[in-house]
């Protein structure tokens, strides 16, 4: 229906079609949910769910406010939403980058700490990927300190001399002062 009518304004209004703030939220949405719907069973068969372009389509619920003429405040509101996309995504890429980069430095600090509490094989400092997930749950303050607690273990409670087939690390032990320093 959306499209429909995107396509007869289209051809309707030319292009003054393109003048109307409205009118180009509604072809952003309508060009979002046609690349959602060809990109959703492609992305859900051969990478992850298509998580991503539901919530995009969640974008239409902004049309109903082109009927309510008295929801001035919300419109403000989105208005001010959109302006500030840039710089929030500005901020996702910084925060994107400072975990990067505590993720390489939990990899060759905390890779072969010995399994127990809250790191076992999913949530590990031994691949980038699960170091990522770690950092998430750490900056959730979801079990950050389970997966603390073997980081701080020192002998008894770990093998100083295991060996790590593939790499030159002996031993399973944590470094408390590194974790500590990372955790905080």
């Amino acid at each position: 229906f959306f499209t429909c009518e995107c396509v007869l304004k289209m051809f309707a209004l030319r292009h003054y079609y393109f003048t109307i703030g409205w009118n180009i939220f509604d072809f952003v949405v309508v060009i979002l949910s046609i690349v959602g719907m060809f990109l959703a069973e492609i992305i859900e068969k051969y990478f992850v769910s298509p998580t991503l372009f539901r919530v995009i389509r969640l974008a239409r619920i902004g049309r109903i406010l082109r009927l309510i003429k008295g929801a001035k405040g919300i419109r403000t509101l989105l208005f001010a939403l959109m302006m500030s996309l840039p710089a929030l995504f500005n901020i996702g890429l910084l925060l994107f980058l400072v975990m990067f980069i505590f993720s390489i430095f939990g990899m060759s600090n905390f890779a072969y700490v010995k399994h127990e509490a809250g790191i076992d094989d999913m949530f590990n400092f031994e691949t980038f990927g699960n170091s990522m997930i770690c950092l998430f749950q750490i900056t959730t303050s979801a079990g950050w300190d389970g997966l603390l607690l073997p980081i701080l273990n020192r002998p008894p409670d770990c093998d100083l001399d295991k060996e790590h087939p593939g790499s030159g690390f002996k031993g399973d032990c944590g470094n408390p002062s590194v974790g500590i320093f990372f955790f905080v």
